[in-house]
């Protein structure tokens, strides 16, 4: 998720705006919890599920594709930025229902393995944002010579590289209304929220109190 520090600055703006309008839906007791606190501990869960090429090239080869990224920072309440270590965990991808969109061949054939994120390295790349850097890789396989025939031909695989951003959140986000159209989806419980990211990925905060 890309959030830079003027959006992620916006985004707590449009959580104000809606407190002062709704402060009858507001957890009084969540709030003061979370807006008393000095410093948390944040495991952000991104989870990608969409539809995706799984070839290399322009070849009519997706699937439905589940990938996990979970990164774990301090966060520094009052100055709303990431205090270090970060880590970076990944997940394994998982596929679902390939085949050769748009057409009526026979779906890709893959010889090893697509991972759709996998993290090489990460940064801060402001006080309250940390970028990944990762691989998205792709195997060898065979496709179909679609719009010419059905028949299968071979292709390579190959690597691009591929960036994710995790933005660091007030968690005081956990005391606000629950609202239908919010950017903002609060758990039941209130013991997490989530986020709609960019390309398909949806992060979901989970803060723990550290003083």
């Amino acid at each position: 998720m890309r959030l830079p520090l003027s959006a992620a600055a916006a985004f707590t703006g449009l959580l104000a705006l809606q407190s002062a309008a709704q402060t009858g839906g507001m957890d009084m007791a969540a709030m003061q919890k979370w807006s008393s606190a000095k410093v948390v501990r944040y495991r952000v869960e991104g989870v990608h599920s969409a539809r995706a090429s799984v070839v290399k090239g322009d070849y009519e080869g997706k699937a439905d594709v589940t990938d996990r990224l979970t990164v774990e920072f301090g966060w520094d309440v009052r100055k709303r930025r990431i205090i270090e270590p970060v880590t970076v965990t990944d997940g394994k991808t998982e596929l679902r229902n390939i085949k050769s969109d748009g057409t009526n061949c026979p779906p890709p054939q893959l010889k090893g393995e697509y991972e759709h994120f996998q993290s090489v390295s990460h940064t801060l790349s402001s006080p309250d944002q940390v970028q990944v850097k990762g691989t998205r890789a792709y195997p060898p396989g065979s496709v179909s010579n679609y719009p010419a025939s059905c028949s299968m031909r071979a292709v390579p695989g190959g690597k691009e590289d591929v960036i994710v951003w995790v933005a660091g959140l007030a968690p005081e986000v956990l005391g606000m209304p629950v609202m239908p159209k919010s950017p903002v989806a609060i758990s039941a419980d209130r013991k997490s929220f989530s986020v709609k990211g960019a390309d398909g990925w949806v992060w979901t905060y989970t803060p723990t109190l550290v003083q």
